[in-house]
């Protein structure tokens, strides 16, 4: 079945630019992400559309698209809101998302006071506060956009995981199944 599972120059590529596409989308956010999470409802509608009209290959590969999303979203739906926190999430996808967040994000902390940002500022060091004012936090990346667009980003991979294990399966089954027409012509022309 190894042949089977084989990725062509052009899947290749098209995975390598998904890829650069979702990394970019999870730092830039905004319009970028929702273009993704766009393409991605579109793709999954198209897939779950040949699921019922394609046949054979295609079928298979659009059912083992869907059925990994489906169960991807119901566990993160299961789980609750905690996946869209980087930091509270418990499923190991938003655990892989953690240290990417952290590497992206960008903390910021403002004096109230004047609204001026303090560079180095360290909450832990001044409880009360910088110099007894008020400060705020920000992050330059909204942690449930790239939370939400990460998990679609898992959810998209594990469709085509397996979307290329259902064809490889179905290809095999389609060999074996030729093997025994084979065999059985063989016998009854004996």
């Amino acid at each position: 079945m190894n042949s089977h599972l084989q990725v062509s120059l052009r899947e290749l590529l098209f995975l390598v630019l998904f890829a650069a596409l979702g990394l970019a989308s999870l730092r830039a956010g905004g319009v970028v992400a929702s273009i993704v999470v766009m393409l991605a409802i579109v793709a999954t509608m198209c897939f779950a559309i040949l699921a019922f009209v394609g046949r054979h290959s295609i079928q298979a590969f659009a059912i083992g698209f869907l059925l990994p999303v489906i169960v991807y979203v119901a566990a993160i739906l299961v789980v609750g809101k905690s996946e869209l926190d980087p930091y509270a999430g418990k499923l190991p996808t938003s655990r892989l998302l953690r240290p990417m967040f952290r590497l992206m994000v960008k903390p910021t902390w403002t004096d109230m006071s004047t609204g001026q940002v303090v560079p180095d500022y360290d909450p832990d060091t001044d409880p009360g506060g910088y110099g007894a004012a008020p400060m705020a936090f920000s992050e330059s990346l909204d942690r449930r956009t790239f939370m939400s667009l990460g998990h679609v980003l898992f959810a998209m991979m594990f469709g085509y995981a397996g979307a290329k294990f259902a064809v490889a399966v179905h290809r095999e089954q389609q060999e074996i199944q030729s093997r025994s027409r084979e065999r059985m012509d063989a016998g009854e022309l004996h």
